[in-house]
């Protein structure tokens, strides 16, 4: 198994980047998880064909997770009625905001499907599974395991009982830190990466990987923040660099 990172900001990009999106690959299967804008024209650096995605997941519907997705509907819808794509590709996504749901689909672009708590979904011998997370619309973490295998994806939550649940033992952890303690607020609904890096050692992850990073702070910032609460294999996520998990 292994991750790639199309974008990492949010809740825009910093000059060049791109908000979040992230592909899955295992063996020949492809899940894009997260469709933030900028990610798009990455993906298809990466992958030969959009037709070659065996799945797409959002894990919540704000536009720095689902801006591209809007303009991926096209792709995928018009190249449909042309004949081009004929695979029917499966996106799943919390169902609230109903209207922001509504949007993704166009001219059948997709096979759309609904996240709940616990759904488990068979790919190709993965297990994929979800916890809502606590966000200001609902927001769903990200398990896939496979073999012993386990790969999680926080998605934007505040600090919450159900990320160390999904979290427990994973291989790799990939974290939002959205803020600094220093900039910490009353009903935060971003992680901070002294949080994160807390959320890794409590649920004893074997690797944590922080993103969805703040523009205007500094990545050694953050990455000092984590450090210190956090003794184990502990990284930033790169824009198109891929890890193996």
């Amino acid at each position: 198994m292994r991750i790639t990172v199309l974008g990492n900001s949010g809740p825009y990009p910093r000059a060049g980047g791109a908000c979040s999106g992230y592909l899955f690959e295992n063996e020949n299967t492809k899940i894009l998880i997260d469709c933030g804008n900028g990610t798009l024209g990455r993906l298809q650096q990466i992958i030969k064909s959009l037709e070659d995605l065996d799945m797409i997941i959002i894990s919540h519907l704000h536009s720095d997770h689902i801006a591209d997705a809007m303009v991926l509907r096209y792709a995928i819808g018009i190249n449909k009625t042309k004949g081009i794509i004929t695979k029917v590709i499966p996106l799943y996504a919390p169902a609230e905001p109903k209207e922001d749901f509504d949007k993704l689909q166009f001219q059948n672009a997709f096979l759309m499907n609904e996240i709940y708590e616990d759904l488990i979904i068979p790919l190709n011998g993965l297990t994929i599974h979800f916890k809502r997370m606590e966000h200001p619309v609902p927001s769903y973490g990200i398990a896939i395991e496979k073999d012993g295998k386990k790969f999680v994806y926080s998605a934007d939550t505040k600090y919450c009982d159900q990320i160390f649940q999904l979290a427990q033992d994973a291989d790799l952890l990939l974290c939002e830190s959205g803020v600094l303690e220093r900039d910490r607020i009353i009903d935060m609904v971003h992680l901070s990466a002294k949080e994160a890096a807390e959320i890794g050692k409590i649920s004893k992850v074997k690797r944590l990987m922080l993103t969805h990073f703040w523009p205007g702070y500094s990545l050694d910032e953050i990455l000092q923040e984590a450090k210190e609460n956090f003794d184990g294999d502990l990284i930033l996520s790169e824009e198109m660099k891929t890890y193996e998990i």
